[in-house]
């Protein structure tokens, strides 16, 4: 399982418009963890995760967390 620490060197952001927890949320998730993990790992709550996921998803005009994955990967976040 990925660890916070590993993503400490966020790459520059194609976007430039996610900010730095929202690139850590997204590169956890990109690693395959659920939003329960995600939240364990950056010691925050569920709900704020899933807070993090909407306003990702809304930035990037996302539907999903599958096209949340593919940004990631293309995007050289995960």
């Amino acid at each position: 399982m990925a660890t916070a620490r590993e993503f400490t060197s966020a790459p520059e952001q194609p976007t430039g418009m996610l900010s730095g927890r929202e690139v850590e949320v997204l590169q956890l998730v990109a690693a395959g963890m659920t939003n329960a993990q995600v939240a364990e790992q950056l010691f925050l709550s569920r709900r704020t995760v899933d807070a993090h996921l909407r306003r990702i998803y809304d930035k990037l005009d996302l539907t999903s967390r599958a096209e949340a994955i593919r940004f990631a990967m293309d995007g050289g976040f995960a």
